[in-house]
């Protein structure tokens, strides 16, 4: 089995344990039993981020292609909820959010994970996938009961999956979720990550649109989940001031806890859910953000869009892919470290990239529906569907 892990000891310690379980286990993987041909309830597991489940979608529409009759759930963290929720072909919706995965104070203590194990139990599950490669979710798919179990163990647990997928972190992440589907023969009818949203969410931003009088429009995301993926608070306040004084209003998003003082914007952090921020984004027509859940939701709407990255990862591999989108990083000696916070006394990666080059991307990608007046244009098609279906 090969391990993610980058310290050798982990790797050590999750070999031995795979080992013990490996034996452990022997009798009843002698006997191994097929997939399910017509299974009625699939679980499908994505337990981190915003970006991780948009990343995800095509997982549930292909799913429910092949299967019309199943009923899926997602089990995701409760920051995807929302998004979930207006998503056609998820049929039901457990939340858990592990304490390593949180961003915040609402991360479930062990009492959410035996909540979640019984939910998962209760309902029944005669497929399950868990997309990350993670312990845990393998863990609670066999403590629920889930009669199949295909996932990458990666992490540790494969001998508690009834299938193991070989692991190719060089591919995108949309492709290395689809996998899992390969390895059951299930067709892919559609590769394109998708965002959805409703009326009633297309209705409360056109009421912002009202009472902020919106011209020209930019939405803007100067936020990340991670230090190492954050870019100077200043150079986004040098970046806003350019775009204003080239004739664009600056809508600023973000949560409600995101902190940082900024001039020349209108400020709707805390104001909108995801499903609305992702009408807004489409409606704006254009995006400026850090790698994260808005700039995966963007990508996915395929809204033109400049996205700044660190070092932390590459970008290629983790952003929906779109020809609209233009990446700004650096290939520092260090990349991919993977790391949350910069261990070096100067964050290279993102201290090198410069406001300049951010704004000259925006000018490059820049379209008529950047420049246009978002008030009054309704028509977006088929009920907020990622045009790319």
């Amino acid at each position: 089995m090969r391990y993610v892990f980058k310290k050798t000891g982990y790797r050590i310690i999750v070999s031995l344990l795979d080992a013990v379980g490996s034996v452990i286990s022997l009798p009843s993987r002698l006997f191994k039993k097929p997939a399910p041909s017509n299974p009625k309830r699939i679980l499908v597991v994505r337990l981190d981020h915003i970006g991780d489940f948009v990343c995800t979608t095509p997982i549930f529409k292909n799913l429910k292609k092949w299967f019309p009759g199943a009923v899926i759930t997602a089990l995701i963290n409760s920051v995807s909820k929302d998004l979930a929720a207006r998503n056609p072909y998820i049929d039901k919706i457990v939340t858990f959010s592990p304490l390593y995965l949180a961003r915040d104070e609402e991360s479930s203590p062990l009492k959410g994970l035996m909540r979640v194990v019984k939910d998962v139990r209760n309902i029944g599950f005669d497929l399950g996938l868990d997309m990350r490669g993670d312990f845990l979710s393998i863990l609670i798919m066999w403590l629920g009961g889930v009669k199949y179990r295909i996932g990458y163990g990666i992490t540790g647990g494969g001998f508690l999956l009834n299938k193991v997928c070989r692991y190719d972190e060089s591919k995108h992440i949309v492709d290395r979720n689809l996998v899992l589907l390969e390895a059951l023969d299930i067709p892919i009818a559609s590769r394109s990550p998708e965002v959805y949203f409703d009326e009633k969410d297309e209705d409360e931003v056109e009421r912002l649109v009202v009472e902020n009088s919106f011209s020209s429009t930019v939405v803007i995301h100067p936020f990340a989940g991670a230090k190492a993926k954050q870019w100077p608070r200043e150079n986004f306040q040098n970046l806003i001031n350019r775009i204003k004084n080239d004739g664009r209003d600056v809508l600023l998003v973000g949560a409600a806890n995101d902190e940082g003082l900024y001039e020349n914007v209108i400020d709707l952090r805390g104001k909108l859910t995801l499903p609305r921020l992702a009408y807004l984004i489409k409606k704006t027509g254009f995006f400026i953000g850090l790698d994260s859940g808005p700039a995966n939701i963007a990508a996915a709407l395929n809204v033109p869009s400049v996205i700044i990255c660190s070092g932390t990862n590459t970008p290629q591999l983790w952003i929906p892919d779109n020809p609209n989108v233009r990446f700004v990083y650096r290939d520092t000696e260090c990349k991919p470290c993977g790391l949350k916070v910069c261990r070096k006394e100067k964050h290279e990666c993102m201290d090198q990239i410069t406001v300049e080059e951010v704004f000259d991307k925006f000018k490059e990608i820049a379209c008529p529906t950047a420049r246009e007046s978002i008030s009054g244009r309704r028509a977006l098609g088929k009920m907020g569907q990622s045009p790319s279906t």
